[in-house]
């Protein structure tokens, strides 16, 4: 009987340390699957908000993509692996910052379409073409991205018409041609040796718009960041023959492209002026239809650059 108890004990110690040892294991496995869960992982994210377009390479360079850690159960399964994973591709959407970089993100120039409204610089805003002459076209070289300064022709042979029809009295007297006109000095300063000095422009160019962004130029087109045309020739189109540039395409809200299609209309056209990069828009008086002195008779206006000086 003795030894029947002892076997018994004996096979429930052997059962209790299986147990035990059960237990043990199963809790390390627990322990383990935590451990390996918060473990640290390496992931690569946006620092910044990446655009849509940007070239991998450049994001990386700039520091856009930077790599951070993160515990190993939060680290997506498509995550890249290295920076290589998106280098000579470019971003297919706009990336918000903290983002992780995974597999998809960046693709190969070649499949990426930007349609040429998402080129617009804001929801709200229009593209409207025109046509110029290259004298009239800052001589051609205009491109995608410069902005200038949009004139237009006032054609002024109604006051010319109004003068000779009714010169009033003395060779000076003219009629009231309103706060634009030089009013005419005493009859003294007349230049009498030659006749008289008084000018009258037939027409006289006035400031459309200023600082007008260029979208397109015949049909190069302003670039997302890191896009390409795939050509190093941007005066060329895909069938080798040289752009139009006197076709010049721009981004404008839809009320300046009202103003922009009616003077289209009108005789004159438009005359561009290319402006820098940090040009100040400022209101510009019109110019005098009549007038007894050009800017290079006057102490004060020398040269075109009188304004620099001040």
């Amino acid at each position: 009987m003795s030894s029947r108890r002892t076997a018994i004990l004996i096979g429930a110690i052997v059962i209790g340390v299986i147990a035990v040892l059960l237990i043990v294991r199963y809790v390390n496995d627990i322990e383990n699957r935590v451990n390996a869960d918060s473990a640290p992982a390496i992931v690569f994210v946006a620092r910044d908000t990446i655009p849509r377009g940007t070239e991998g390479t450049v994001a990386v360079d700039s520091q856009q993509i930077v790599s951070t850690e993160i515990p190993q159960k939060y680290r997506p399964s498509t995550a890249i692996q290295s920076t290589d994973a998106v280098k000579q591709k470019v971003a297919v959407f706009n990336i918000a910052p903290n983002t992780i970089i995974v597999e998809g993100m960046f693709v190969d120039q070649s499949t990426v379409q930007i349609s040429f409204r998402e080129r617009l610089k804001k929801p709200n805003h229009v593209a409207i073409s025109i046509q110029v002459e290259q004298v009239r076209g800052v001589g051609g070289f205009l491109v995608p991205g410069d902005e200038v300064n949009m004139m237009v022709f006032q054609n002024n042979d109604n006051v010319k018409e109004k003068i000779v029809s009714d010169p009033g009295e003395g060779p000076v007297s003219l009629p009231d041609l309103g706060d634009n006109v030089i009013t005419p000095p005493p009859p003294e300063n007349i230049v009498r040796n030659g006749g008289s000095q008084w000018v009258l422009m037939e027409k006289t160019a006035r400031v459309l718009y200023q600082k007008v962004q260029i979208l397109a130029v015949g049909q190069n087109q302003l670039l997302a960041p890191g896009e390409s045309t795939g050509t190093t020739d941007e005066t060329t189109t895909s069938s080798g023959t040289r752009n139009d540039t006197g076709l010049i395409t721009f981004n404008v809200p839809p009320k300046a492209a009202q103003w922009i299609a009616t003077w289209s209309q009108l005789e004159g056209g438009f005359y561009l002026s290319l402006v820098g990069k940090d040009y100040q828009p400022r209101p510009l008086a019109p110019l005098p239809v009549i007038t007894d002195s050009l800017p290079g008779e006057k102490a004060e206006e020398l040269t075109p650059y009188f304004e620099d000086q001040e």
